[in-house]
């Protein structure tokens, strides 16, 4: 009898999107966006519809795929490389890391896409946190696959214990 998934909630904290610049994939780690508040996956396919005399008749269309990304806006370099990525037309590589979903050591499930940031809204409301919003057209479909998310990027989500006892040779973050 072939094995079924069992029915567990999914939680939105648990998808972290990590991003690289597309030409800089044969030299640099994909990086965590801070911040993160929501990103939300988009798929469509609208189809045609042909009238004949005998009825309505549909023709399929090809599927497109848009990520949709906010996040409490930053001064680090994940921030001003997206930006400038709008600015510049440069193709992007996005992972959609679930964290809940270890499938070995550091490796976890993930959809990966590339394309381009279509947007970066920065709105700046007073006696608020100023947040991001973009959009990113995804090239053809994502990808489903297993991801490495190392101990330093987790370390990047969350701190970790410390002991009541002074703390040396670290920097303070």
């Amino acid at each position: 009898m072939a094995e079924t998934a069992s029915a567990t909630p999914i939680y939105g904290k648990d998808h972290i999107l990590v991003f690289r610049l597309y030409k800089d994939r044969a030299a640099k780690n994909a990086t965590k966006l801070a911040f993160q508040t929501t990103h939300s996956w988009k798929f469509e396919a609208k189809s045609d519809s042909t009238e004949t005399k005998d009825g309505s008749i549909n023709s399929p269309a090809t599927a497109t795929a848009t990520l949709e990304i906010e996040a409490v806006s930053s001064l680090d370099d994940v921030n001003k490389f997206l930006k400038q990525a709008v600015l510049d037309s440069e193709k992007l590589e996005v992972w959609d890391v679930n964290l809940a979903d270890k499938q070995g050591e550091g490796k976890y499930s993930a959809s990966y896409g590339q394309g381009y940031l279509q947007s970066w809204e920065v709105p700046s409301e007073v006696g608020k946190l100023t947040k991001i919003k973009t959009t990113m057209n995804i090239d053809q479909k994502p990808q489903d696959g297993l991801a490495t998310f190392t101990a330093e990027q987790q370390a990047e989500i969350q701190y970790a214990f410390a002991d009541t006892t002074p703390v040396t040779g670290e920097a303070p973050k």
